[in-house]
């Protein structure tokens, strides 16, 4: 069996771990500050229902620092939901990594931010970016305090070879053998992506998320932290094991690097779609291979995407003005939040 790339990239793009444990909090804080201070507001919409633009409508100007774009403007996807009562959402998928490239941002997205008072973002990590002891605690959930090893967890083929791996990348630590699947997991990921030139503090939720505070707007988070560490906490043994065996696969480093530039590219133009995230997920597969994969399925992507919807529909409902923000894959296909919203009795509108 074979387990497609890209979804592995989607597993470490929602690995909160990376940003927390990366020690980048001093270095965010000061990306940002620069970069928000500098922008110019842009006129709000009126406040009043009835006079809330169309998604074709002319929309203001974005009024980025000079400087922060170069090259091409990016043209992610967005959309706007409305309820029957003209209640109005935006709706963004996001991605938790990026570049400088990531400030080149169209229009109708500072549209979207300026019309909302709220964003909405799976989790607020924030916080513990910034905070030593938050981020030790949330560390310290990530280990094992039942005696037990990841030894005990994982085959011993799957566990010396990630040894091996991390050993040779200067990054093995005894210490290690305390943490759960999920943090050998973002281990695992951060050694990949110091590689590639993205890094999580150019992560766009993380970016609008800080942004809005600056800005005292309010972040509402649509998951929590604690939501996310027991949803991976939950993964079976085995399917633990399945996924860490991924990293020992030959060349998988160099085609998991691609996948995440390809995945941040197709973000940016807004061209990411279904098949991202199931045409080849699994080939080949037994009827044991067939039930992880279900697990796998059902925890990461559909019953997130349920939770999702939900939440946004609960914006909707009671006439909050959100920018709800939560990972791209999400949006898209029969189990997406666009087609569960629409199935809900929502307009939904795409503004690109």
């Amino acid at each position: 069996m074979k387990f497609k790339k890209t979804l592995c990239a989607l597993i470490a793009a929602v690995t909160l771990a990376v940003p927390i444990i990366s020690g980048c909090s001093n270095r965010t804080a000061d990306t940002y500050k620069a970069f928000w201070n500098s922008a110019q507001s842009v006129s709000e919409p009126s406040t009043k229902e009835s006079s809330i633009p169309p998604a074709d409508s002319s929309l203001p100007s974005s009024s980025l620092p000079e400087g922060s774009l170069s090259g091409e403007t990016n043209t992610p996807a967005v959309w706007q939901a409305e309820d029957q009562n003209g209640h109005l959402i935006y709706l963004m998928g996001t991605i938790h990594v990026g570049d400088e490239s990531i400030y080149n941002m169209p229009d109708y997205v500072e549209h979207a931010y300026q019309y909302s008072d709220a964003i909405a973002v799976e989790a607020d990590i924030s916080d513990y970016m910034s905070d030593n002891s938050k981020a030790a605690s949330y560390v310290m959930k990530m280990m094992y305090t039942d005696g037990t090893t990841i030894q005990d967890h994982i085959s011993p083929e799957v566990y010396n070879g990630l040894k091996d791996l991390m050993t040779a990348s200067g990054m093995y630590s005894p210490m290690y053998d305390q943490y759960k699947p999920f943090m050998w997991t973002s281990l695992l990921t951060m050694m990949i992506d110091t590689q590639n030139g993205l890094d999580y503090y150019h992560g766009f939720d993380l970016i609008m998320t800080n942004r809005a505070k600056n800005d005292k707007k309010d972040v509402l988070e649509v998951e929590s932290i604690d939501f996310q560490l027991d949803l991976f906490n939950s993964f079976s043994d085995e399917l633990n094991n399945l996924m860490l065996s991924e990293y020992l696969k030959p060349n998988y480093a160099e085609e998991a690097d691609k996948a995440t530039k390809n995945l941040y590219e197709c973000w940016k133009k807004g061209t990411v779609d279904e098949t991202m995230v199931t045409d080849g997920t699994f080939v080949d597969m037994n009827e044991n291979e067939q039930s992880l994969y279900d697990e796998y399925n059902e925890k990461l992507v559909l019953t997130r995407n349920r939770s999702m919807a939900q939440k946004a529909e609960e914006y909707l409902t009671s006439g909050q003005k959100v920018f709800f923000l939560v990972g791209a894959l999400h949006f898209y296909g029969e189990g997406g939040i666009i087609n569960l919203l629409q199935k809900d009795g929502y307009t939904i509108t795409p503004i690109h």
